[in-house]
């Protein structure tokens, strides 16, 4: 399953290998996509590592771009099983013109209705 919020409009909530959600909102089509993330908790037993909180956690950041690994190179869209790519505006305007960040293997895509998203509970449609 190949999903490219960029060409289909809608909520989207992702979630990783990691347990890091990611909620995916390109339903206005007159408003930037943006993606908005929810950190796990704990530790990742495979690594033996903490899993720490990212800047801007929680917030609408807007998105530029959204890929995934192949064999033959990045590609648009949101693929199972794959790395998510995001390209984001910068977190930091001092420091960067942009800011990319890289996931763990994407393990869940869910098209969330209307309200899902506005009352917290991720239903899907």
């Amino acid at each position: 399953m190949v999903v490219d919020p960029f060409d289909t409009p809608g909520r989207w909530l992702i979630t990783t290998a990691s347990g890091a959600k990611h909620l995916i909102d390109s339903s206005d089509p007159d408003a930037p996509v943006t993606v908005v993330r929810i950190a796990p908790g704990g530790v990742i037993p495979a690594a033996g590592f903490e899993l720490g909180p990212l800047r801007r956690d929680g917030s609408p950041i807007n998105v530029s771009a959204l890929g995934h690994p192949t064999n033959d190179g990045p590609r648009r869209g949101l693929a199972l099983g794959a790395d998510m790519i995001l390209t984001l505006e910068s977190l930091d305007p001092l420091l960067a013109y942009l800011t990319v960040r890289h996931t763990t293997p994407v393990v869940s895509i869910e098209r969330l209705d209307a309200t899902a998203i506005d009352e917290g509970v991720p239903d899907a449609e």
